[in-house]
C-alpha cells in the first residue's frame, strides 16, 4: 500500500511563536483523510515535527510511506546515527530529542521516505 502524507503548518519560523497551527493530508488508493491541531508556545521544527507524528499514528496497516515537506530539518534527520548514540549528536544533546524518538518508533513498521515539496499550495 502507498501513501502520501503532506505536512502543511502555519509557522514558517524556525524560532519560538506563540501560536501556530498544523493540517496533515493522507491520500492513498484516490481517499484522503485530514487532520489538524494547534500548539503554543512552540518551534516551527516543533510544530513540522508533531504534524508528522500525528499523521503517522493515523496508519493502522504497514505502508509505504512518502512524506511531503518543505522542512529541510524534518528531511535531512540522522535518525539511526541519533538513535545509536542515545539520541545525542556527536559533541552535544539533540533538540528534540523527545519528538524524534516518537517518529523514529512510529516510522518503524512503514517504509518512509522523505520528499522535499513547496507546501504552499496546500496553505
Amino acid at each position: 500500500m502507498q501513501v502520501d502524507i503532506f505536512l502543511v503548518i502555519s509557522s514558517r519560523t524556525p524560532g519560538k511563536t506563540k501560536k501556530a497551527g498544523y493540517r496533515y493530508i493522507l491520500v492513498c488508493n484516490g481517499h484522503s483523510i485530514d487532520g489538524y491541531g494547534e500548539l503554543t508556545d512552540t518551534t516551527g521544527h516543533r510544530l513540522v515535527m508533531t504534524c508528522a507524528i500525528e499523521a503517522l499514528k493515523r496508519m493502522t496497516k504497514p505502508a509505504m510511506i512518502t512524506i511531503h515537506t518543505d522542512c529541510r530539518y524534518l528531511i535531512n534527520n540522522k535518525m539511526q546515527d541519533w538513535k545509536a548514540a542515545g539520541w545525542k549528536r556527536q559533541g552535544g544533546n539533540l533538540k528534540n530529542a523527545d519528538l524524534w524518538q516518537q517518529l523514529y518508533d512510529l516510522q518503524k513498521p512503514h517504509a518512509v521516505r522523505y520528499h522535499f515539496e513547496n507546501m504552499a499550495l496546500y496553505r
